[in-house]
């Protein structure tokens, strides 16, 4: 059912001043909490919680309305507009808890932001490490999946708690957060049964000897087969989690597969026409959700939920390995940190707010998938490589880098290829991957196609020729890798540095 409905915008508060980070060695010893955990018995990954959010939870707002009172009283009631960013995109904090009564239930160990650009119809996600660490002189410095339980003693209140905790992660990210969710376990596993289960295709059979076993320090095998499953909650949630015999990256793809997957099952006919089952899945949300997202935004939410595919949902890291998409972070030693493993972001917060800012406020990049070659037009060695690696982190593809064919050049050049449609008419053909570049590497554009360039325009979308405007700049971006100290440094050997052609 498809409504349009004229909505009034509304105003959004004006963002705190960000507060400069500064990466200081921690002043108190470890709380016992942190202790117990650190050792990441605990560890929660619930990005799977992401369309209780923004899809499957305010399904049910618009399902009760439907179901109760007749569609002249609906389209009175039916949404508010949601708050937005200068971009118009909707942005959201979800954040994952063990729940119950044990002595870390307030930890937060899967914080996601996720970015709704409705206009273009794309949900942009990155997951934040549980071990970043973070200078809080408010109520106390500490692992950001910390913060919140910290701030909600500090403050007496888990609204109060939450709320701080959206501020953290506006100065990590450097983008406003309009709404919060938190949820745990049980509300997960118990939502994923109210819907009668899931059903998901595994790609690869998963084996792992390592699943913490719930509530205790102990482990209990999890193994599935490939192929068609259907899965209630618990499975789900195993599904989502395990991680010790797969990569970030492979659970990432598997949480997107249930995200997609409570989604489909929310909307099939016989979820939204049983009042039944939708009383069952509100009591649900109520009991294991906290959130700040009004009943008339739930019901905008809703009414868009249909309008997604699988496709249209990206989900990235921040972890610390430099030869990856995401990887900014290292890990200090840890006699700076009271003996805590914790993780900092290699060159300051300022590189994860230009991750940020790719990934929210620019999804379209991400959709396009451009590929680059970066040419060296300087005779200082070195520089197409150090872009390759940064670049690399930005998740970026670049598949050549080398000399140009000149290295006297002053002027950074952008080559990109004009199109024209069957009438020999020009067609938008500019990469939107150059409005993020041009921001790191500043420089002019140009559709003229240099010869000795044309057969790299084969394999690339845009070429990069790098002058002496950018070599010699103050912009200039050093790879911070290249420079943390030795005991502690990942810095990228010559070995992982490919590339079709040599550079002086």
């Amino acid at each position: 059912m498809n409504f349009k409905v004229k909505k009034i915008r509304k105003k959004i508060k004006p963002r705190k001043k960000e507060e400069e980070f500064e990466q200081e060695p921690a002043k108190s010893t470890p709380s016992k909490l942190a202790k117990k955990f650190n050792a990441g018995k605990y560890s929660i990954h619930l990005s799977i919680i992401i369309p209780v959010v923004i899809i499957a939870l305010l399904i049910g707002g618009i399902v009760k309305a439907v179901s109760s009172i007749d569609f002249t009283v609906f389209l009175e009631i039916a949404g508010e507009e949601l708050q937005t960013d200068a971009f118009g995109h909707t942005n959201f904090m979800v954040l994952g808890t063990g729940g119950g009564e044990h002595e870390g239930a307030d930890l937060t160990d899967t914080i996601i932001v996720a970015s709704l650009d409705n206009e273009n119809k794309l949900i942009s996600m990155v997951s934040i490490p549980r071990d970043l660490y973070i200078k809080d002189n408010e109520v106390g410095s500490s692992k950001i999946n910390e913060v919140y339980f910290n701030a909600k003693n500090y403050y007496g209140s888990s609204i109060s708690g939450l709320e701080h905790m959206k501020e953290k992660i506006e100065e990590i990210m450097g983008i406003p957060i309009h709404y919060w969710v938190k949820v745990d376990f049980q509300g997960f596993k118990e939502l994923v049964d109210a819907l009668g289960g899931i059903d998901v295709y595994v790609e690869e059979s998963i084996y792992d000897p390592y699943y913490p076993k719930d509530g205790t320090y102990l482990y209990e095998p999890f193994s599935i087969a490939a192929g068609q499953h259907h899965l209630d909650g618990e499975t789900a949630l195993k599904y989502a989690r395990s991680r010790k015999t797969t990569s970030d990256f492979d659970r990432a793809k598997r949480q997107q597969q249930i995200i997609y997957a409570i989604k489909e099952k929310a909307l099939q006919t016989e979820i939204v026409l049983s009042q039944e089952k939708i009383t069952e899945l509100l009591e649900t949300l109520k009991k294991n959700i906290e959130t700040n997202i009004k009943i008339k935004e739930i019901l905008t939410l809703g009414s868009m939920a249909d309008d997604y595919s699988e496709e249209q949902i990206s989900h990235r890291l921040i972890h610390d390995d430099p030869n990856q998409c995401g990887g900014f972070l290292y890990t200090p030693s840890r006699e700076f940190y009271n003996g805590m493993f914790v993780l900092i972001p290699a060159g300051g917060f300022e590189f994860l707010h230009r991750y940020a800012d790719m990934n929210f406020n620019l999804p379209l990049i991400a959709e396009e998938s451009a590929k680059v070659h970066i040419l060296n037009g300087t005779r200082t060695a070195g520089i197409a490589g150090e872009a390759k690696q940064i670049l690399k982190r930005y998740c970026i593809e670049v598949i050549r880098f080398g000399n140009a064919k000149d290295q006297n050049l002053n002027q950074t050049t952008y080559y990109y290829e004009q199109k024209y449609d069957e009438n020999g008419e020009k067609i938008p053909s500019r990469p939107h991957l150059l409005d993020f570049l041009q921001k790191m590497i500043p420089g002019q554009e140009n559709t003229e196609i240099p010869q000795e360039y044309k057969e790299y325009m084969t394999s690339a979308d845009i070429i990069i020729e790098i002058g002496q405007d950018y070599a010699n700049s103050p912009e200039y971006i050093d790879d911070p890798f290249y420079y943390l100290p030795p005991a502690i440094s990942s810095t990228p050997s010559s070995e992982t540095i490919e590339s079709n052609s040599s550079e002086q």
